[in-house]
């Protein structure tokens, strides 16, 4: 089955889904008691070394922190397995920054989801992502918790440069959250949530001009010039492109509403089992009676951010619910306009038929007052009438009779054709019912 692996090293497989290209991305450092510190990483060389100056005795000398790299994004619509650095430095940070391989299956599923691991040394493993319907600023995570060292190790791949701004900004105002297990996923899903509600904004705001768009054409029902009829056509468009942009976000919300529902519940799991303790037993270890106190004082102040994670998601998640149905509401008044355009439509063929109609029966009066006159005046100009015939001569001449013989003879060819065709027409959905 293609459940979530145990093992923690990479095959050729898993390698092989990254492309690879060296280019500039950060790396940024904060501790609980420390100033935030930022790395600019140009070229292997300097990645290079930064792992020999600071990777390297990173769990031996970070306490009380996290540690991250945020993977800068190639092009607009590249995909966060784009990253900046060869497959050798690649490996190497897979070394240091203990990269559970789940991100390779968290980045192919290419939709929001969260999803954690317990190690059989005592760390965890967290890999989560954004959803990839709107290419350009979905990025993912994998993210290691060291428990000894109260430390975060992450990666967040694909970060455009906005992102790597606000992921730095937010771990510098982090406080004593800054070295819990949950707050590389929390940037995550805050990162996630100006996206979407900036795509729902715009969704609602194009949704208002289109309402009234359709309210100032609906005004003019008898225009029918070229420019009134291309105008109408690309709103309908822009109307339905709209509908099908709202639906994919209505679903992406309700996606990322299971994963926030699946980071709680790890939250409440933390809080249940008092994860520091469950580590402990983990490594085979146990606490001695004279740390007690440390214990539970480092408990205590995990369990007052665990509260503070819980209650913002809580608090997410709530948001995400009024604006799911902001969605909908968006969706039906897509399905009313859509409706309404259609009437309208219906209304300007039924005005259009009533003009046609119209010229019609104008074309029809013409047509019998001059019709009689032209057919008289025809008969007459043939010559077949003899006006200066003598007594024992006819008016009516061979001729007359020639045209009636022919004039008859195709008028009854003609109606009998047309008889015969159109009864035909008429039996064929009589036989179709039969069958």
């Amino acid at each position: 089955m293609n459940w979530l692996r145990v093992d923690t090293s990479f095959d050729d497989n898993d390698f092989r889904v990254f492309n690879y290209a060296t280019r500039p991305f950060k790396i940024v450092k904060k501790l609980h008691s420390e100033a935030a510190a930022e790395w600019e990483i140009n070229t292997s060389e300097d990645l290079n070394w930064w792992i020999q100056k600071y990777g390297n005795s990173m769990q031996q000398e970070y306490r009380k922190g996290t540690v991250a790299i945020l993977f800068s994004r190639r092009c607009e619509h590249s995909s966060p397995s784009s990253i900046p650095v060869s497959m050798a430095g690649f490996s190497k940070l897979i070394d240091l920054f203990h990269i559970h391989p789940t991100i390779v299956r968290t980045i192919l599923r290419e939709v929001a989801c969260f999803n954690r691991t317990y190690l059989r040394d005592g760390k965890m493993a967290y890999t989560a992502r954004t959803c990839s319907t709107w290419r350009g600023d979905d990025i993912a995570l994998s993210s290691t918790y060291l428990p000894d060292e109260e430390l975060n190790l992450c990666v967040y791949y694909g970060c455009n440069e906005t992102q790597s701004k606000t992921i730095t900004s937010d771990l510098k105002k982090a406080d004593s959250a800054i070295y819990h297990p949950m707050l590389p996923s929390g940037l995550l899903i805050e990162l996630d949530r100006k996206r979407l509600l900036k795509k729902i904004e715009t969704v609602t705001s194009e949704f208002t001009q289109a309402t009234e768009t359709m309210s100032s054409t609906s005004q003019d029902l008898e225009s029918n010039s070229t420019q009134t009829s291309i105008s109408r056509s690309s709103d309908l468009e822009r109307s339905l492109n709209l509908y099908t942009e709202d639906r994919e976000l209505a679903t992406g919300i309700g996606i990322v509403k299971q994963q926030i529902s699946s980071m709680i519940y790890h939250i409440v799991e933390l809080e249940h089992t008092r994860f520091t303790e469950r580590i402990t037993r983990a490594r085979g270890e146990f606490v001695p009676e004279n740390e007690s106190l440390d214990v539970d004082i480092y408990t205590q102040v995990h369990s007052n951010n665990e509260v503070r994670f819980r209650e913002r998601l809580w608090e997410i998640g709530r948001e995400y619910e009024q604006k799911l149905d902001q969605c909908h509401m968006v969706l039906d008044g897509l399905s009313f306009i859509t409706q309404r355009a259609s009437d309208l439509a219906n209304i300007r063929i039924a005005l259009a038929t009533k003009r046609d109609s119209t010229q019609m029966r104008s074309i029809a009066l013409v047509t019998m007052i001059f019709l009689p006159v032209t057919s008289v005046a025809s008969i007459f100009s043939m010559g077949v009438f003899n006006w200066t015939a003598s007594t024992e001569q006819t008016v009516l001449t061979f001729y007359f009779w020639v045209y009636v013989a022919i004039a008859g003879g195709l008028t009854l060819v003609t109606v009998g054709t047309w008889w015969v065709l159109t009864r035909g027409r008429k039996g064929e959905p009589d036989a179709a019912k039969l069958a």
